[in-house]
């Protein structure tokens, strides 16, 4: 059987980048809010990570939004999804999500950056000005409303595949609650590596913070993977058959160990308590560390998709 080519395969790689590029997209927005106000407070339009974050945000769920598209059949016709809502479906119900998300997500970016755009704007587009001033007084609310939105948007992209029922690996609880960590973990990951390419200090308190929370991260992640795994395997019949297909020899079984747990996780994790041991945090550290983070993400993304359709009910 080809680890890419098998009876039963529906959904291909650009799922897969879809539901990468949609959590990286929460997690970043996640990061840069924790940033703002647990760490930088008024300070932190000034800063590489969170601009980075602000960056990240947008653009990686507009990627998704885009391959999704074209993976469609008929992609012209993407905008029915946009009009016409299914209550009862996963999709139609991430799409709203999806929808409402980036609304706050540019409000939230707008207030970040209110000073900076308030001076651009009072000569040049007064109306836009006011706009966003009034936009500044109701900062409290869009902000818990954008990470609520982002914590339901990292969860959606595990309930999307969870919503299978005929494939026992997908059809597991505890996806959501992974993708919804590893989607965290990811925004983390790219805030850093973006954030120091932007010139961003590598010994900052931004990454100081950021680290203090990735370790917890990542230690939850394998937790999850450890429950996810243990879970089908104790459940018997075709679910523990579809844990062993995956986790056994062959193409998929050495991702999972070696991309994944090794490279995603295991050194990731211990470059973290590396560096918040002796407090060396130089450009390569954090970039490396940050790289092999995305790296485990995306791995674990295409694992799930491919190995998940490899065993039916």
């Amino acid at each position: 059987m080809s680890p890419f080519h098998f009876d039963g395969l529906v959904w291909h790689w650009p799922i897969a980048i879809y539901l990468f590029l949609a959590g990286m997209s929460a997690g970043a927005i996640f990061f840069a809010i924790l940033l703002k106000y647990f760490c930088l407070k008024q300070h932190a339009h000034h800063s590489s990570f969170v601009i980075a974050a602000c960056i990240i945000a947008p653009l990686t769920i507009w990627a998704g939004l885009g391959i999704l598209v074209i993976d469609l059949t008929k992609p012209l016709d993407f905008w029915k999804i946009l009009v016409f809502y299914n209550p009862l479906s996963v999709m139609s119900l991430g799409v709203m999500v999806l929808l409402v998300f980036q609304l706050f997500m540019f409000a939230w970016i707008a207030i970040v950056f209110a000073v900076p755009l308030s001076a651009w704007l009072s000569t040049r587009l007064p109306l836009a000005e006011r706009l966003l001033q009034q936009l500044t007084r109701y900062e409290a609310g869009i902000t818990g409303l954008t990470m609520i939105l982002s914590l339901a948007l990292g969860a959606y992209t595990g309930f999307l595949l969870s919503a299978l029922p005929g494939y026992p690996l997908l059809n597991n609880p505890v996806l959501p609650l992974l993708f919804l960590i590893s989607g965290l973990s990811s925004g983390a990951a790219g805030a850093l590596l973006l954030g120091v390419l932007l010139k961003g200090q590598a010994d900052s308190r931004e990454v100081k913070f950021i680290h203090k929370i990735e370790i917890p991260l990542i230690l939850t992640e394998l937790v999850m993977l450890f429950t996810f795994f243990a879970g089908l395997v104790l459940s018997g019949g075709q679910r523990q058959v579809a844990a062993w297909n995956a986790l056994g020899p062959g193409f998929w079984g050495w991702v999972f160990w070696g991309g994944i747990i090794g490279l995603g996780l295991s050194l990731p994790l211990a470059m973290n308590l590396f560096m918040t041991a002796s407090a060396q945090r130089r450009f390569s550290y954090v970039a490396a560390t940050a790289s092999m983070s995305l790296l485990g993400v995306l791995l674990l993304r295409h694992f799930i998709l491919y190995t998940g359709q490899m065993t039916s009910l």
